[in-house]
């Protein structure tokens, strides 16, 4: 007498398997050549502040926001209602109260790689800005 049914079966099923790392990193780089843009936009937006100046700062807002709630996502951490209250209106204050509540003492690094990624995107979008002077006056665009 055989048995029919195999003894086991590997079976492997990507269902639901999400690369975490990949779409932060993906944040990240979007939010880089965002700064890229933004150094471009910031030659053409007038000085005095306006409403201009929030809608031109609303995707960096936005794509921190994902970037926290990618995090979230890996780390199976339900964001509350009033975080994301607080990510929304006050994301300086909220990233941090994030970053600690999902990871306590540990947080001090990520919010060190925050403040280096910061500079990156400001001296990337200075850099930016700087030659768009420079092609803009070359071109005679800014007379």
């Amino acid at each position: 007498m055989t048995n029919d049914q195999p003894d086991s079966i590997n079976v492997h099923t990507a269902i639901g398997s999400v690369d975490y790392a990949a779409k932060k990193h993906r944040i990240i780089l979007m939010l880089l050549a965002y700064s890229a843009i933004f150094g471009v936009i910031c030659i053409f937006l007038p000085e005095e502040g306006s409403l201009l100046d929030f809608v031109v700062g609303l995707p960096m807002l936005i794509l921190g926001i994902s970037w926290c709630f990618t995090d979230a996502d890996q780390h199976n951490h339900q964001i509350g209602k009033l975080m994301r209250f607080v990510l929304v209106l006050l994301f300086i204050i909220g990233f941090p109260l994030y970053i600690f509540q999902t990871r306590g003492i540990r947080g001090f690094k990520i919010l060190a790689l925050t403040v280096l990624l910061m500079t990156a995107m400001a001296v990337c979008a200075f850099c930016i800005m700087l030659a768009t002077l420079y092609i803009g006056d070359a071109l005679g665009l800014f007379e």
